[in-house]
């Protein structure tokens, strides 16, 4: 939001992806095909989430079985026109804001994050329960020197499988609350909530920080920080002990610095490539999915390589993947020499594919118990799991194509029960869980925020800020349809779009994709900059058109004079 009325219309801030040189063939095509998926996915889902909202059933709320209820489109309808109308009438006053320095605002930011999230996660103080409560068990007792959990055990829901033969990749996670636990003690998870909260704090600086290099812009910069300070789904889910926060941070991180190494002229820009492929090893290592982002990355390398011709750093793709695959692998061989257990392979992703593909009691594709029992089934053999879950792919694709019906209808279900679940199982996280204190009491804080008061303003401020932030991010990738955006910008939406893709294919819940939702509000900021960045209204000569922002500030404008003169 800046004051440009003062400056002559070739000294205004024009803000775009940044193109540092022409673009060629290959990253044109790039950016058109990325852009386009991109606004097709999600623009779908802005639709769908200005007309109904995907909720938890009240009667099986533990169980996440997921309702699809229409909204109140008059309702809707207002909300957004109040906003917009908002933030046009605010956009007058840019001047104000523009004075605020980009580190007071980053300060800012972290101090009401950390804040909010340590409130949170004390006041919460969530005992950690199924996956999460079996990782953090493990950690805790091997910073003990204990490896009991690798062993068989005696849980029938596993067959008395050790549950790491069966997902060795949670010990990435493991591992990085194991050196948690063996500096802060293993009395309670509350160490690894806290790590938690700073890594969300890192994560909304690393986006505030990528948004200032692809847009180059102080008031994409404003919007982002005051977009992420309002996206409180985010605080809530520091509560969930798993790799979700901290393996998107790292991520983040990472795409900044090889966003440094694309945009540096410098001999040695190539060295912005260490802490990046450290970082994605980290996010690798707390989270497997982020592999997304880690493809995301070689993409735009790729691009960057092809664009400049320095053929040699094809050896920075290499880099980037041994570093974070083998950080990966270096984490399971490590607990198989500590516990002196063989884990093996664990469950393939197509054993994935096939439980996304098929229907659950919770919404279509998301957690159906496929993926473990036919491991379990074929005996830890992963080749005849592989066979099975292959045979049921190809039934559940020639359904999908004699039915087109029952096609539509299950991917948009599954689709719009994670995008469009407003809270994205922040609160859900917790609630349904223990506490440390014990049982949540009537007439307090807390009790309001799961079950009363405060509990329904939630989730309505959850549904109409997701829907802002949808509606805004289609505006956003329109606009960088128009402009060709480049390899740096490509990249982040490459991510976007896989995550899209790969949990609409496969196994998919909310909760997994919250930390894509944060993100996206990078985009969201551009998209509202583009429909009320600052143009002189008095200057005839200007040879810029006018945009729809530009009318709406027009009339504001017009109003608030002739309120003046009466």
């Amino acid at each position: 939001m800046d004051n440009s009325k003062k400056l002559p219309s070739n000294k205004r801030e024009k803000v775009v992806a940044p193109n540092l040189k022409k673009q060629n063939l290959f990253e044109t095509i790039c950016s058109y095909g990325i852009t386009i998926l991109c606004f097709i996915f999600f623009g779908y889902v802005a639709i769908m989430s200005v007309l109904q909202t995907s909720e938890f059933d009240s009667a099986n709320f533990g169980g996440e079985v997921i309702q699809f209820n229409y909204d109140d489109l008059v309702m809707n309808f207002f909300l957004l026109g109040g906003f917009f109308l908002l933030v046009f009438a605010l956009s007058r006053y840019a001047n104000v804001f523009k004075k605020v320095s980009d580190l007071a605002l980053v300060v800012g930011l972290s101090v009401y994050t950390i804040t909010l999230g340590f409130i949170w996660i004390f006041m919460a103080q969530s005992v950690p329960a199924a996956d999460s409560g079996t990782v953090t068990q493990t950690a805790m007792e091997a910073a003990k020197g204990n490896y009991q959990s690798f062993q068989a055990s005696n849980d029938t829901f596993y067959n008395n499988v050790s549950y790491y033969k069966i997902y060795p990749f949670q010990l990435g996670f493991v591992f990085i609350s194991e050196i948690v636990y063996r500096i802060f003690g293993t009395t309670t998870s509350m160490p690894m909530q806290v790590f938690n909260v700073l890594a969300l704090t890192a994560l909304y600086i690393a986006i505030v920080a990528i948004s200032k290099k692809l847009f180059k812009s102080k008031s994409v910069t404003f919007i982002t920080v005051f977009m992420l300070a309002g996206c409180i789904q985010g605080i809530l889910f520091t509560t969930f002990v798993y790799g979700n926060i901290i393996g998107i941070a790292s991520a983040m991180w990472a795409c900044y610095f090889v966003i440094r190494f694309m945009q540096s002229e410098e001999k040695r820009n190539y060295l912005n490539l260490l802490p990046a492929s450290l970082l994605m090893a980290l996010s690798v290592v707390a989270k497997y999915n982020n592999m997304i982002w880690l493809a995301a990355i070689c993409i735009a390398l790729l691009i960057y390589i092809i664009k400049n011709k320095k053929w040699l750093h094809f050896v920075s793709i290499a880099f980037v993947v041994l570093i974070s695959v083998g950080s990966f692998n270096l984490v399971i061989m490590s607990y198989e020499k500590r516990s002196g257990v063989d884990l093996g392979k664990g469950v393939d992703q197509i054993l994935y594919l096939d439980a996304g593909l098929n229907e659950s009691a919770m919404a279509p594709g998301w957690y159906n118990d496929m993926a473990k029992s036919q491991f379990l089934n074929a005996n830890l053999d992963n080749k005849q799991a592989d066979t099975w879950a292959k045979t049921d792919i190809k039934e559940r694709l020639n359904k999908f194509k004699q039915d087109s019906h029952y096609r539509n209808n299950f991917f948009s279900k599954k689709i719009l029960s994670q995008w469009n679940e407003p809270s994205y199982e922040s609160l859900w996280v917790s609630q349904v869980k223990g506490h440390y204190f014990g049982e949540v009491k009537e007439n307090t804080t807390l009790y309001s925020i799961y079950n009363g008061k405060i509990n329904k303003f939630l989730y309505d401020y959850f549904d109409f800020f997701q829907m802002i932030t949808f509606i805004l991010f289609a505006i956003g990738v329109a606009g960088l349809i128009k402009k060709r955006c480049s390899a740096e910008t490509i990249m982040i939406l490459t991510g976007l779009a896989g995550g899209f893709i790969y949990h609409t294919l496969f196994e998919g819940k909310s909760q997994y994709v919250l930390t894509y939702f944060i993100v996206m509000i990078m985009f969201s900021s551009y998209g509202l900059y583009l429909l009320v960045k600052p143009k002189n209204f008095n200057n005839n000569s200007d040879s810029e058109k006018e945009t729809l922002g530009d009318k709406f500030k027009k009339v504001i404008f017009k109003i608030d004079s002739k309120t003046r003169q009466s």
